[in-house]
């Protein structure tokens, strides 16, 4: 079984701080579509955790204090899923449903993700026990208040696969106008 820990709770600072989850493209806000694609994926409704304060009618929590990080994030959804691997994916990839099935069928080792000019950890399937164990570390090492993801992931062993559209991050709100044109242009 696959579970899935997504990640609604950035500070959002080059949207002037809108919650990025509850940005519109394509008629649906960019959670809706990344937990929709969790769900076509095969993960059940009851095992995806939405953390942040975006919208959502799934399960939802918050990282102790709010806002302190992604790593602080992925630590706090880990007691909400089960599954011997999880997604762990932001919510400002709003496409990633046509790469799911590809982290689906490359996955090996601790896991994998999309890569590009840096990898891309939070479009990624990893095991579930390598996760838990490396955010238990370091939990016991001082905490993982204001830590990047990249602590998490960068001792295991996780394959990095080719950047994919499916995996582009809407950060900005050109990327975003941009997004919402070619959706209306293909509609």
């Amino acid at each position: 079984m696959i579970g899935a820990v997504v990640l609604a709770g950035g500070n959002a600072r080059r949207l002037g701080g809108v919650s990025k989850g509850d940005v519109v493209i394509g008629g649906t806000t960019m959670l809706q579509a990344v937990t929709d694609a969790c769900q076509q994926a095969g993960v059940p409704a009851d095992n995806i955790v939405v953390v942040g304060h975006a919208e959502t009618d799934l399960k939802r929590t918050v990282e102790d204090p709010p806002r302190s990080g992604p790593a602080a994030g992925i630590a706090a959804g880990l007691p909400h899923v089960t599954g011997e691997r999880l997604f762990i994916l932001s919510c400002d990839i709003p496409f990633i449903a046509s790469g799911l099935p590809t982290l689906i069928s490359s996955f090996e080792g601790d896991g994998v993700c999309f890569g590009g000019d840096r990898p891309q950890y939070l479009a990624g399937l990893y095991d579930s026990t390598a996760i838990r164990n490396q955010v238990a570390s370091l939990q016991n090492e001082g905490g993982l208040i204001g830590l990047p993801v990249r602590a998490i992931m960068k001792p295991l062993n996780i394959t990095i696969i080719d950047e994919s559209e499916a995996a582009r991050d809407f950060d900005t709100w050109d990327e975003i106008e941009s997004a919402r044109l070619s959706e209306s242009g293909s509609s």
